[in-house]
């Protein structure tokens, strides 16, 4: 039996060991699972993996996905059918019609007392003039789709601003929990050498256990900049619209408009605005909407002109010619005529449209001054805001000098036992805190540069895909 057992041929599949008494269905089932096992596994890894999202993919997903985007370029689509059915009205309405009728004359008591006919006609009408409420119509209808153009593209804007803000925001965030990682590392190696001191009978234990809790108190700061991290991650993913599986991993841009200088005269960007402004020009536009609403509700007062033409057979039973002569000579027949449409007396209907689109007209232009005076506020609070990020980036790197400076000084002093542990952690807080308000001066300078140019109206896709280097 041993000898049996010796001889017996071992065969391994990845990692398992068949015997040769196992039948060919054991093997395949057995080869079956393993794959599962590789692919399941795969695909967890493939699910766990994390994702590098630069801030153009980050953009150009956004653009694809934000329903906002989406239900902007769908009024773009409705008003093109709209403007589509408004060219058509110029065209004549062409109808075809067929009966058949059974007619019955109670007063004859001959044979042609029931009979039935058989009647087709096909007849056109062409409006010649309906007091130009076609040609104020199809305006109206030009000026709508323009607004709703100008209103996609500035969608389009507060897209690319809200994805560019907040992927800023992570970009800020991650830089702090660089600032509290090393942070944790100072005050670990800090308290490593205390507790070497208080060993040594240097310092007393008041001072380790200050250093401890010091220790802690980075400990709590650097998960609290881990989460600040996550929860920035996940509004950058809501605002870009879609679920991305696994994590993301981001990345300091390199681009143009992050180093540029832009311009900061207030006057010469407010009349920049009022000229390139997408959502200013989508209220202009609104604007001769309502004025030609205005003459299409004026188009009442006047006559209206149609041109009607046709031409039909019939065909009667009591006849005694066939179905194809009647149809196609006795009883063809045709017609062309003008009929004229006079108001009268429409109980004050066209005056009161045309006062209620004088109003709509008059709310349009009070909002069109209203999102002037917003204009105007906006890229001054804008520029102002943008000028004091310039300032804080000089006074938080000078402060960020200094502190440097006094850590390192008080910290020869702590080890030559002249300083307290008390001036030490001060000064350590004191540049830690200089180090995260200089990451947040870079990163507000450079959120104040992209408002500028979305206050402007002229922040687009280009600003971020044409990418230069620092």
């Amino acid at each position: 039996m041993i000898k049996d057992l010796t001889e017996e041929k071992i065969r391994v599949i990845r990692g398992f060991t068949i015997s040769s008494w196992m039948t060919n269905k054991q093997i395949v089932f057995l080869v079956m699972i393993v794959l599962f096992l590789h692919v399941f596994s795969w695909e967890m890894a493939q699910a766990s993996e994390i994702q590098k999202m630069s801030l153009v993919e980050a953009v150009e997903l956004a653009l694809k996905k934000k329903q906002d985007l989406k239900l902007a370029k769908n009024s773009v689509q409705y008003s093109m059918l709209l403007l589509k059915k408004e060219k058509n009205d110029y065209l004549p309405q062409v109808t075809g019609t067929a009966n058949t009728t059974l007619n019955n004359n109670y007063g004859q008591s001959d044979a042609n007392q029931d009979y039935y006919t058989q009647r087709a006609e096909v007849f056109a009408q062409l409006n010649l003039f309906k007091g130009f409420e076609d040609k104020a119509s199809l305006e109206s209808a030009y000026y709508d789709l323009s607004s709703d153009e100008h209103a996609q593209i500035r969608q389009q804007q507060q897209v690319i601003y809200d994805t560019m803000s907040a992927y800023i925001n992570v970009v800020q965030q991650f830089q702090e929990i660089e600032v509290a990682r090393e942070n944790l590392t100072t005050n670990r190696q800090q308290e490593k050498e205390i507790k070497a001191f208080h060993e040594a009978g240097k310092v007393p234990a008041t001072d380790l256990y200050q250093q401890q809790a010091e220790t802690a108190k980075a400990r709590f700061d650097f998960i609290s900049a881990e989460n600040n991290y996550k929860i920035s991650k996940m509004q950058l993913i809501k605002i870009i619209g879609v679920s991305i599986p696994g994590d993301i991993e981001i990345e300091m841009p390199e681009i143009k408009i992050f180093t540029m200088t832009p311009e900061t005269d207030t006057d010469r960007l407010i009349q920049a605005a009022f000229e390139t402004r997408p959502d200013l020009l989508a209220l202009e536009k609104n604007v001769s909407v309502k004025e030609a609403e205005i003459k299409k509700a004026a188009s009442g007062k006047y006559p209206s002109v149609d041109l009607n033409t046709g031409m039909g057979s019939l065909y009667d039973n009591r006849c005694d010619e066939d179905f194809g002569d009647q149809f196609s000579n006795d009883n063809l027949y045709s017609y062309i005529g003008v009929s004229v449409s006079l108001p009268i007396f429409d109980r004050q209907l066209t005056r009161t449209k045309v006062n209620q689109a004088k109003i709509d007209k008059q709310s349009a232009n009070v909002t069109l001054e209203k999102l002037k005076q917003q204009i105007r506020e906006e890229l001054g609070q804008a520029v102002a805001d943008y000028q004091t990020a310039c300032e804080s980036i000089m006074v938080s790197k000078s402060r960020l000098f200094y502190t440097n400076k006094a850590l390192e000084s008080v910290f020869q002093r702590y080890k030559m036992g002249v300083a307290n542990l008390t001036e030490l952690t001060q000064i350590r807080s004191d540049q830690v805190e200089a180090r995260n308000n200089k990451i947040k001066a870079e990163m507000d300078k450079i959120l104040k540069t992209i408002s500028i140019f979305f206050y402007k109206g002229d922040l687009g896709v280009s600003h971020i895909l044409k990418k230069e280097l620092l």
